[in-house]
């Protein structure tokens, strides 16, 4: 069951990836080329570039909109580390190893998410990068 639940999460991971991409290339290339162009295009998604919405937009598992906001320039780590904060509370997996490959420190607080909530899975993936109580 543990093996069917991982090969479920990597075939996840992959497919948001892959539509990433296709959204990247639907965009001239790249979802954002620049900063500029990138908060333009977080602004045709109806979303203000702010932490807040950073967060909120990992919290959902929208790896679209935050690679948006980290084209913008936003510290990946903005709030004290909210958006991973928010993905491990919410269970979103992709989004945290999205995240850590982008430079996000796992915080004792996202530990402290995951571990209350039951995702094992993340609480691992945390605690495997660094992330102490």
């Amino acid at each position: 069951m543990l093996n069917t639940a991982s090969h479920l999460c990597q075939t996840r991971f992959a497919t948001i990836i892959a539509a990433l991409i296709l959204s990247m290339t639907l965009h001239g290339g790249a979802a954002a080329a620049d900063a500029v162009q990138a908060r333009k295009d977080i602004t045709a998604m109806g979303l203000e570039y702010n932490g807040q919405n950073f967060a909120k937009a990992a919290g959902n598992g929208d790896l679209v909109a935050v690679q948006l906001f980290l084209d913008a320039g936003m510290d990946v780590n903005e709030g004290g580390g909210a958006a991973i904060g928010l993905a491990a509370g919410r269970g979103k997996t992709a989004m945290v190893k999205f995240l850590l490959t982008k430079g996000a420190k796992p915080t004792s607080s996202a530990l402290q998410y995951a571990r209350t909530r039951g995702y094992k899975d993340i609480e691992k993936i945390l605690a495997d990068a660094g992330a102490k109580e």
